[in-house]
């Protein structure tokens, strides 16, 4: 009879056993259906390297994890607090600001407005601090403040005055302002982006050496046969989609990097403004069951083609995972390029924005000039000529002096500018203009 039972309950838990585990078996593999075929074999690649990680310090290693916990509103965000309510416009956070204007005893209800609109700016502008959290961001804030800040009634869904009055010359408002995020991120964004269209897009000569560092060691290495070209290919990839042109180096492996003044020359002859030199390594090689590992990494100058100065520079590196060897090189080779190109354009782009928003530092030869002219010119360049903010004397030697000057506009316009103005007795032939330089004769008109 026991033995009865127990069959009896054997018998019950079966079916039931069956059922989840075919239960299980389904909802795994409706959660790999899921994903996406891309994260499949980003997930597989980590997990294997987790895996090979955790052999190589002698620990065991660890399941897999489930998927990551849905993220809660506003995670992510360093700084972030809703303290606003959630709408369709988009998160929001409350700040308490003050504005000051002058008061005019005839005229209050100006001084009152004007009060305000000062107050919703420092709303706006605190407001700014909480919506963009990383250094890239609070950089690119800093070229397009003006412009963003503007705006600052859109981007303020209400506010209420705390407390107003005179004091003294001036008119004082304080204000709880609620700043919308999804408004002003757009106007931010929309700013930025305009500012990348008045710069416009350099010419770009590019030459990056590939080596595998497993041929040989030390100088050995250095001298083996560059690899395919998978750096430059991925970069230049990159890079037009985003709108840049190339200009091709046809430089020979014979030269290489070492030579950096022949490329600089080609550069300029090609009319490249920037030339982005790299050298790209394969690296440590291991396997795991029947799965190549390979380490790659690549290093990246950008320089100015006029006078050689450094625009950015960096290192990134990229790991591949295949069966075939050759190919997992070719993925980790890709993997560091697609991580490099933005970080080094941003670095770029970043310089470039500045100096056309805050100026430009452009060296004068001025030709033809007594010691009193240069003087006099240096003088009159900050008064007379259009966009000029600063002007510095570097040197003087033989007629021959060098100026260095603060300039809003580019050295085309510059040179425009000086060609037309007269200078009271003497004007300004061009000799020579590049995008930081510009080359000058003096010449009298009348007698002084």
């Amino acid at each position: 009879m026991a033995d009865t039972v127990v069959a009896s309950r054997a018998g019950g838990w079966r079916p039931f056993l069956t059922l989840c585990a075919f239960a299980f078996t389904l909802a795994i593999a409706l959660a790999a259906v899921a994903q996406p075929l891309r994260a499949q074999s980003d997930d597989a690649t980590q997990r294997l390297l987790d895996i090979k990680r955790q052999q190589e310090q002698g620990i065991a290693p660890t399941p897999p994890m489930g998927p990551p916990a849905a993220s809660q509103p506003g995670s992510g965000q360093l700084g972030t607090a809703q303290t606003g309510p959630a709408s369709q416009e988009g998160e929001a956070t409350v700040v308490e600001a003050k504005g000051v204007a002058s008061y005019y005893p005839k005229d209050v209800a100006r001084s009152r407005d004007e009060a305000i609109e000062a107050a919703q700016r420092d709303a706006v502008e605190q407001a700014s601090g909480v919506f963009i959290s990383t250094e890239t961001q609070m950089r690119n804030f800093d070229l397009v403040s003006d412009e963003v800040l503007s705006n600052s009634k859109g981007f303020i869904r209400n506010y209420e005055v705390t407390k107003e009055g005179q004091d003294g010359p001036f008119y004082n408002v304080f204000i709880r302002a609620t700043v919308v995020k999804a408004a002003f991120i757009k106007n931010f964004e929309d700013a930025l982006e305009n500012l990348y269209r008045r710069v416009g897009k350099p010419r770009i000569m590019l030459v990056v050496q590939e080596f595998d560092s497993n041929g040989g060691s030390g100088d050995d290495a250095d001298k083996e046969k560059p690899q395919l070209d998978v750096v430059e290919k991925e970069i230049r990839k990159i890079l037009l989609k985003e709108g840049f042109t190339f200009v091709d180096a046809r430089v020979s492996a014979k030269g290489g990097l070492s030579d950096q003044e022949r490329l600089l020359t080609a550069a300029r002859t090609s009319k490249a403004e920037i030339v982005m030199l790299g050298r790209a390594r394969i690296g440590a090689k291991s396997m795991l069951q029947k799965f190549n590992i390979v380490e790659a990494s690549v290093g990246l100058d950008v320089i100015r083609t006029d006078n050689g100065q450094v625009l950015a520079s960096d290192v990134a590196t990229g790991k591949g995972l295949h069966i075939n060897e050759d190919t997992a090189a070719v993925t980790a080779l890709q993997k560091a390029a697609d991580e490099i190109t933005p970080k080094i354009m941003q670095q770029v782009s970043y310089l470039w924005i500045k100096e056309k928003n805050e100026g430009q530092r452009i060296e004068m030869v001025v030709k033809n000039a007594s010691f009193g002219d240069l003087l006099n010119l240096r003088r009159a360049l900050g008064n007379t000529v259009k966009g000029v903010r600063k002007v510095s004397q570097k040197s003087y030697r033989n007629g021959v002096g060098m100026l260095e000057l603060e300039s809003r506009d580019p050295t085309d316009r510059l040179a425009e500018s000086l060609y037309e103005t007269d200078f009271g007795g003497y004007k300004l032939n061009i000799d020579d203009v590049t995008p930081t330089t510009l080359t000058v004769t003096l010449v009298k008109t009348k007698q002084q």
